[in-house]
């Protein structure tokens, strides 16, 4: 591996913007075979083309320059980014648009980082080997186009990798990718024991939380962090989730040293969070949530309580009626963006104080609503996100309810008034799109 491609690397790592930078493109990008390739667990180099050919090793240098400087415009971006997987190409890609969607500012592409991975997932006897999208995976009105933790290292050199098999009972590794050296570090394989009493895990989900550690889901039960060293900490999980969680889930979010395994809504503060639910008011029901305390804890998944923590239910009446509010995102330590039943947007005021978990936590508050966002639609909902200065969001709709039919939205957070069209999805989104949410604020160290 030349000294330049070396230094290019490690200057285009410092330009990571927060938690998620360079993420998976910062690494996949500017490379195509040409350069020595990854390493299996132990270091050793299983790639051969970097030293063959000047020019190879220049251009690819080039290109791994170039995707870098792209993929920080893309995570550093005001205005919307955008994500979806490149079917025929294979990977993922996502673009990142000035605030009024005129201009694209920077686009990342997965698929340099493709041959590398196949390589990594070779090297531990996997059929498959992927980084997590930078925009996340999941659907609107599940856990809308976010993920719990980070694909890439808050200093941008290490990407989070999992290794699939063809089986989920079988031995599924995880680690991450240096993008330096072009190490990677198989964290599962070393954690294995020989000898009398031999012991193996399979572990999945993993990404980075904000101090930099690899955090993932051993055997199904258990979370795991590993820090540069590779030393590794279990970690507790919040009781929070309890009735709701799903085992298969990609979700969980570090939140003060414990996992938070639903795609609740954490205040700021990472001592509650709201999260959906169908609240009995009278003779009525609504969509509301509960205030939910994230103290109480577990240490496996199984140890889930048969009964959930007791919570505070929170309903919205305007003007003396009750409306349907499922909370979206914290817009400051007070204000809690909605989405009506009938796709519109608000804003209520709720009061912290309210998130308890003892006997007097078991009442309805009703809430009134601060200000209009977005009126109701008939349009489908695709994807939602809020803008990074946390004074607009973004709706992407169809009035037909297809993807061909897409539209943006810009809403205003501060001022009420009709949402801005702003234009249709821009040329060269594929399918199964999703704008990075930006839902969450705070690292919750």
């Amino acid at each position: 591996m030349s000294k330049a491609y070396v230094a290019a690397v490690a200057a285009a790592t410092v330009l990571a913007v927060g938690g998620v930078t360079a993420c998976g493109a910062s690494d996949d990008s500017g490379k195509d075979g040409g350069r020595s390739g990854v390493s299996d667990g132990g270091g050793r180099k299983s790639g051969a083309g970097a030293a063959d050919s000047g020019d190879s090793v220049d251009s690819a240098e080039s290109e791994l320059a170039e995707a870098m400087r792209n993929l920080s415009r893309v995570v550093s971006a005001t205005g919307p980014v955008i994500c979806w997987n490149q079917n025929a190409e294979g990977g993922w890609r996502a673009a990142a648009f000035d605030a009024g969607l005129g201009k694209r500012v920077a686009t990342f592409s997965e698929k340099p980082l493709l041959p590398r991975l196949a390589e990594i997932a070779r090297s531990v006897g996997g059929v498959d080997a992927r980084v997590g999208n930078l925009c996340g995976e999941g659907q609107y009105g599940d856990h809308p186009g976010e993920a719990g933790v980070s694909p890439v290292s808050p200093d941008g050199r290490r990407v989070a990798v999992e290794v699939d098999t063809d089986d989920r009972d079988s031995e599924w590794h995880v680690g991450w990718l240096d993008l330096v050296t072009g190490k990677f570090t198989d964290i599962t394989k070393a954690s294995e024991k020989k000898g009398y009493s031999p012991e193996k895990h399979s572990d999945q989900t993993p990404g980075f939380a904000p101090d930099g550690s690899l955090w993932f889901l051993r055997d199904s039960q258990e979370y795991v962090s590993a820090d540069k060293s590779g030393r590794l900490s279990q970690h507790p999980i919040s009781e929070a989730c309890a009735g709701e969680r799903r085992r298969d889930t990609v979700f969980y979010r570090p939140v003060k040293s414990a996992a938070v395994t639903c795609p609740r809504v954490i205040h700021p503060s990472g001592k509650f969070a709201a999260s959906p639910t169908t609240v009995a008011v009278g003779l009525y029901t609504v969509d509301g949530f509960d205030l939910s305390v994230l103290g109480p804890r577990i240490d496996r998944l199984s140890d889930d309580p048969d009964v959930g923590a007791l919570t505070n239910q929170v309903v919205v009446r305007d003007d003396g009626d009750l409306r349907g509010c499922v909370p979206m995102s914290w817009i400051s330590a007070a204000d809690l963006l909605c989405q009506g039943s009938s796709n519109d947007f608000f804003i209520i005021r709720v009061d912290v104080s309210k998130a308890r978990d003892d006997l007097d936590a078991m009442h309805t508050v009703e809430v009134g609503v601060r200000r209009e966002v977005a009126p109701a639609t008939e349009n489908k909902i695709f994807s939602v996100a809020v803008a990074k200065d946390r004074r607009s969001i973004y709706i992407a709709s169809s009035q037909s309810g297809e993807d061909a039919d897409v539209k943006l939205y810009r809403a205003s957070l501060t001022t009420p008034g009709e949402p801005e069209e702003l234009g249709p999805l821009p040329q060269g989104v594929g399918d199964d799109f999703v704008l990075r949410g930006n839902f969450q604020t705070g690292d919750f160290q």
